[in-house]
């Protein structure tokens, strides 16, 4: 239960995301923050299974930094960064998925693909029907940066890498549909101010919160427009959004409910002209036959004979 929410601007990416963490049934909303600084280009924001995600946090964390140590110079793409982060939450499912149906069969991938012609077949074929749609808690991670080739966001869920750069901006967690509707809405664009889009992407994860399980706290990072540029937004920058904020709401009551106002006089100007003061029957649909005049004679002539 959470939101994260990232946009492209002016050569640079923003992105703002709660604090609320869930573990199974325990959900609470601690002091750390969910952002995460890959290096000083790329940022990554954490979304589902708590637990899930820091083991695989805690393998890709160790792979990065040795990549990045073996090849300082060469700096990482954001699209190459999401997939190993999903290769290695593949490796984690297989494994789970391997200690739960196999190994209370005394079997590994390795004897179970060995063995396999002297299992029943209906056996071998449920186990790898099983292996294949094993299921693993549910996981979303927003990767935004930038590399060589500019600023990208790519979305990282159970399913697979997304990119997101035509769109510009994405958001994931619970609050995910309520602050994608503020950017659209906002109709954001790449080539929108960054200024602009600090306060529209604070904004989106704010409306988020009406959402159950997403927490009040706010962390918020830069990056661009060069690459090396991570910077995290102070708090002194987070009390001025939350102070704008605040105004855009004020003024968007007032208009509000002056829009409200006009609307109830010019319902009232439109519905009294037909207020009858004496009661009379509606009409029912069917035909009233007293009224309707004789049938002419034959000849057309209108005339009685």
């Amino acid at each position: 239960m959470t939101v994260c929410v990232a946009a492209i601007c002016d050569s640079r990416v923003v992105g703002a995301a709660d604090r609320m963490l869930t573990a199974g049934d325990i959900e609470f909303e601690p002091e750390a923050s969910k952002l995460h600084n890959i290096n000083t280009a790329i940022g990554a924001m954490l979304a589902g299974d708590a637990a899930l995600q820091s083991e695989i946090m805690g393998r890709f964390a160790l792979d990065i930094s040795a990549r990045i140590e073996r090849d300082p110079t060469n700096w990482l793409r954001v699209e190459d960064v999401a997939n190993i982060y999903y290769g290695h939450y593949l490796d984690i499912k297989r494994e789970r998925a391997e200690q739960k149906l196999l190994h209370p069969l005394g079997l590994d991938r390795s004897s179970f693909f060995e063995k396999q012609k002297l299992m029943d077949s209906t056996l071998v074929d449920k186990l790898a029907t099983d292996l294949v749609n094993f299921n693993t808690s549910a996981i979303e991670t927003i990767f935004a940066g930038i590399d060589k080739s500019g600023p990208h966001i790519y979305t990282v869920g159970n399913s697979g890498v997304s990119c997101q750069d035509l769109v510009g901006f994405a958001a994931i967690g619970v609050g995910a549909w309520h602050a994608d509707s503020q950017l659209m809405i906002a109709r954001h664009a790449k080539q929108r101010p960054m200024p602009e889009t600090l306060l529209l992407v604070y904004s989106a994860k704010k409306r988020a919160e009406v959402a159950p399980g997403v927490g009040q706290a706010t962390d918020m990072f830069m990056t661009g427009p060069a690459v090396g540029n991570y910077i995290e937004i102070g708090d002194h920058v987070l009390k001025a959004l939350q102070d704008n904020y605040e105004i855009m709401n004020s003024e968007f009551k007032t208009s509000r409910e002056n829009a409200d106002g006009r609307i109830a006089q010019y319902v009232d100007d439109l519905t009294r002209p037909i207020l009858n003061p004496e009661q009379s029957s509606l009409p029912t649909g069917e035909e009233d036959v007293s009224s309707v005049p004789d049938e002419p004679p034959a000849n057309g002539s209108g005339n009685t004979a």
